[in-house]
This record gives C-alpha cells, structure tokens and sequence, in this order.
C-alpha cells in the first residue's frame, strides 16, 4: 500500500459507510444483540473503526472486544478514538491497567509505551500478540475492549470466539489463512465478513491502458505464491467457509464507490478526505503493476488518472462483498 497507512484508513472511512450492505450489518448486529456476555474478535482491526461502529449501537450486550492488528502505532490511535467514541456513545470510558484485566485470553500485557511492539514485557518473543490497550466502559453495558498488537490468526485460533469480524481483510488471506482464522468460533457463533474484494475494478473516464493495468493489478491479489484468494475472494468464500463448518446465510454487495461533488453543475472536489484515498488507490494499482506491465503503458496511466483526481473528474468503484455466517 502506497501513501501514510493511517490517514488513508481514515480517508477510507467514508467510503466504506457508504458501501456496507445495511441487510447483512443488520443481521450481524442483531445476533451480537442477544448473546450473553460474548468475546467478539475484530482481525486486522487498524484504528478499530469498526469497534466505534459498534460502541454506537442501541442495546448492546456486556461483553468482551478484542481489536487485534499487526502495527502497534495504529492501535496507540485506536485507544485515543475508542475512548472518545465511546464517551460520544454515553459510555463511562477509562483506560485499564493489562496486567490486571486478565480475561483469560491467550496473549500478555505490552510495555507501557504502545509502540514497543511485540517484544515488550508479558510476552514470549516478537510473534507473541500483546495487550498494548485495555479500556473498561460501564454505562449502556459493561464492556471490556482489548486492543491488541499481533498475528490476527494467531489470536484467532488460540482463543473461543461467539463473534467474529474481519473488514477487508480476508482477500488477503489464503484458504488455510481462512480456515485457522474461523477456528476459534464456537459453534453457533457468528462470522461477519465486511467489505471483501470481489473481482472488479473500474476507474473513469476509461484510458487506453485500463485493461492491461487492471487485469495485471487483480493477478498480483493472488500474492507471489500465488495461495492468496485474490480477486474473486468474495465468491471463493461462498464456497470454501462452509468446508470450514461455516454456514453462510447472508451475503449482499458493498461496493466502493468514489465520485466528485458537484456544486450546480461544478466539479468541487470529493468527500470528506477522499481525495487522498483515491491518491492512494491509483497509486498502489501502479505500483503494483510495475514489471508486468510496459512502463511506458504504466506512467500515461498513472499521469493521467493523478491529472483527474487534481481536475475532480476521476470516478472510482470496486467490487465487494459482505458474508454473515454461523458456526456449526
């Protein structure tokens, strides 16, 4: 990924609103609803965007909500905009000490500074997952979130699950990626699987070079082994979650969709900070391709749809998926 991680993962932010499909979120939504004090698991959490979408949710349950991701730094943003979303929320928020909320999961209390990452005390070396975060809330429910940094996989298949969430995460992973993710949910539990890329990509206005840049972007999803779902990550899932003992009984499209605003009949720009998550597509697409597709072919592209972003005229969609299954 090209550009600053973090303010594309906020750029994004609204994009994603947008592109959620309201049917399948509500089905996840009402069965988080009713469990009993359940542990939900967010994999490849980021800033926790979608904890905050949670903590904004009339009804919830006491529960348990551990935020896992690979970069501490991101997770040391995640506490900030957790505790203030969830004070926006009417929660009583405050920070915990690790070491003192044991909640007998599979993973130590970090050091006291976020960014000392894995290596810090409580673990057992540098791919040992760590709480860098532990934040108690009380008020609309009692509600313990751990943010913690670590291999999602890990922290999925060591620990029970009643839920489990991974927004655009998944067409990262390769098959067996997928069965160790969904071990740890109980039977009954739910598998939410938001925003997984599905095979289509589509800048405009069109450019000569689209079909060679797009075609080649998608064949580099599969990843150098070439084990990796790739593009059609959201149809394989159909498939491959119940040989994992994964029924899916909602799916529904999410698909990104970035336009300009127009201000009676003037190209004004875009939305919120979606110009630089635009920036960032068409420059990982390039970056990506370079080597297997002519450079010459590659740079018109690139200079050309950099040109539409800066006029406001650049358009943007991609193909997505939502999947709700359950355990069996």
């Amino acid at each position: 990924m090209k550009g600053d991680f973090e303010r594309y993962l906020a750029a994004k932010a609204t994009v994603d609103d947008r592109a959620l499909d309201r049917a399948v979120l509500a089905r996840f939504r009402d069965d988080v609803r009713v469990r009993s004090d359940p542990r939900i698991l967010e994999a490849g959490a980021g800033t926790a965007a979608f904890c905050r979408r949670f903590l904004s949710w009339d009804d919830l349950p006491d529960c348990t909500y551990v935020a896992v991701d690979t970069d501490p730094a991101l997770l040391a943003t995640a506490r900030t905009r957790v505790l203030r979303a969830a004070r926006e929320a009417g929660f009583r928020a405050s920070l915990a000490d690790p070491t003192t909320t044991d909640l007998g999961l599979p993973f130590g209390p970090a050091g006291d500074d976020p960014g000392e990452g894995n290596d810090a005390a409580g673990g057992d070396g540098p791919d040992t997952p760590t709480t860098v975060a532990a934040v108690r809330l009380s008020g609309p429910a009692r509600i313990d979130v751990r943010l913690v940094a670590g291999d999602a996989l890990t922290v999925a298949a060591e620990a029970r699950w009643d839920a489990l969430v991974a927004q655009a995460f998944v067409d990262l992973l390769s098959p067996a990626d997928v069965e160790r993710l969904v071990s740890g949910v109980v039977d009954g539990g739910a598998v939410y699987l938001p925003i997984t890329f599905d095979g289509g990509t589509v800048f405009e206005p069109s450019h000569p070079a689209d079909d060679a840049v797009l075609d080649a972007y998608h064949a580099t999803m599969v990843g150098d082994d070439g084990d990796r779902l790739g593009a059609r990550a959201g149809r394989r899932l159909r498939t491959l979650l119940p040989e994992f003992g994964v029924d899916v009984v909602a799916s529904g499209r999410s698909d990104w969709r970035v336009e300009p605003t127009d201000d009676a009949g003037v190209q004004a720009g875009y939305t919120a900070d979606e110009a630089y998550f635009l920036a960032v597509i068409v420059d990982t697409v390039a970056d990506a391709v370079r080597g297997h597709v002519p450079d010459g072919e590659v740079d018109a592209w690139l200079a050309a749809r950099r040109e539409q972003r800066e006029a406001g005229v650049l358009r943007f969609g991609a193909r997505n998926l939502d999947l709700y299954g359950c355990r069996r």
